[in-house]
């Protein structure tokens, strides 16, 4: 499944017209063309020159400056743009095919209650061929890869979309980023669930769409936080009804304001592979960019362990993976034991399982000093990609909501 013109056609445009493509080997079936590729791409990261010379010094193979100088000689009257969705089209059909070996041979061995998660996997794979061809990445491909990512980060403007509007936090995290599992921890009753609600909230309003999975607690209690933070209205006063017209037509505005934002609350999924099979769907259909989960320790596996902490750590691993997979962020919220409320939480007092700490690209720990019930310590004690430190927050338990401290 191939067209060695084609393939000749597209390497010319690519060196003697300068058209600017990102195409690796697996693009090319020809092995010359492979190696021809290649040295385009080294060039490319070495910011020299892409010509006959240059390639030629990189492609050890015999006559290969004569084989480069006789690649255009068909290329009169073939549109370019045509040309590269010929090329594009054919990797597609190998990608496929290959696809298709796989399923067949995997099929059998899928267990019972796994083969909507494996439909999910399958259409992410197909969702990503269509939209941008997938391969397996050689070294280079990956060089390639992220020299262009650095470049677009350079080049771009300061994008606050994941940012979590604590301002110090976000000093030390830049905010949240794709790819990335990030563990909140904190004992009961500190504000976990109201720092992320708040955080997926804040992200929610820059018109990212944000799932929420909660073990906890219902829809209805949730949406009832939120609304209390919105409206300033006092989080008992809204459970209980007692309520003056005013305050009414102040939650009536702020449920109409909820409804308008991407914020999904789930309650229903108890299990990872549940949880696995929800993001992906609502990933292939576009409609997940955070993705949030509410607590750790009530999720379950239907696999077979040993003990729990070997379903956590198969859990915490899924979630890593999941988020490199769908790049997207996740956040998961932890208990930690009972010792870290009489003593500054370290990442031994993540509850039942080392594994998530290792997981874990972020391990944020919420925690109070002292008496002050209002003032709450946001100790982020491991960032992968950064530093760490503390950030203080005021926390106001009748409105459930964090506040910056400001400065003067």
């Amino acid at each position: 499944m191939y067209d060695e013109e084609i393939e000749k056609l597209i390497l010319y445009y690519m060196i003697f017209e300068k058209a600017q493509y990102n195409l690796s080997e697996e693009d090319f079936v020809k092995p010359i063309h492979k190696k021809i590729i290649n040295a385009i791409n080294k060039l490319k990261i070495e910011k020299k020159e892409i010509s006959m010379l240059t390639i030629s010094e990189k492609v050890k193979h015999k006559d290969i400056l004569k084989y480069l100088s006789d690649l255009g000689l068909y290329a009169y009257g073939n549109s370019l743009e045509k040309i590269y969705e010929t090329i594009k089209e054919y990797t597609k059909k190998r990608q496929m095919y290959k696809m298709s070996k796989d399923i067949q041979t995997q099929i059998l061995s899928i267990e019972n209650g796994e083969v909507n998660t494996y439909i999910e996997q399958v259409i992410n794979k197909l969702r990503k061929i269509e939209e941008q061809t997938e391969k397996e990445e050689t070294f280079l491909n990956q060089i390639v890869k992220t020299a262009n990512s650095i470049e677009k980060s350079i080049n771009r403007k300061e994008d606050y979309s994941f940012h979590t509007s604590f301002y110090d936090l976000d000093t030390l995290t830049d905010g949240l980023h794709n790819g990335e599992l990030t563990i909140i921890g904190a004992r009961p009753g500190v504000g976990k669930t109201t720092f992320s609600l708040q955080i997926a909230k804040n992200i929610a309003d820059r018109n990212k769409k944000v799932v929420y999975v909660s073990l906890e607690m219902s829809e209805i209690q949730i949406i009832q936080k939120i609304l209390s933070r919105m409206t300033r209205i006092n989080s008992k006063q809204i459970r209980n009804g007692q309520l003056t017209e005013q305050e009414l037509e102040k939650l009536s505005l702020a449920c109409g304001e909820l409804s308008e934002m991407k914020f999904n609350i789930l309650t229903k999924a108890s299990n990872i592979q549940d949880i696995e099979m929800i993001a992906r769907k609502m990933k292939n259909n576009n409609n997940l960019d955070l993705l949030v989960i509410d607590y750790l320790q009530l999720v379950r596996s239907k696999g077979t362990f040993r003990g729990r902490e070997q379903e956590l750590a198969d859990i915490s691993r899924t979630l890593k993976l999941l988020s490199l997979e769908l790049e997207i962020p996740i956040i998961a919220l932890c208990q930690l034991n009972r010792n870290a409320s009489r003593t500054k939480p370290t990442l031994a007092d993540i509850r039942e399982s080392g594994a998530i700490e290792q997981d874990a690209d972020n391990v944020i720990f919420l925690y109070q000093e002292g008496t002050n019930e209002n003032l709450v310590t946001v100790d982020l004690q491991k960032q992968r990609a950064g530093n760490i430190g503390t950030v203080k927050l005021k926390f106001n338990r009748l409105y459930s909501e964090f506040n910056n401290i400001v400065r003067r």
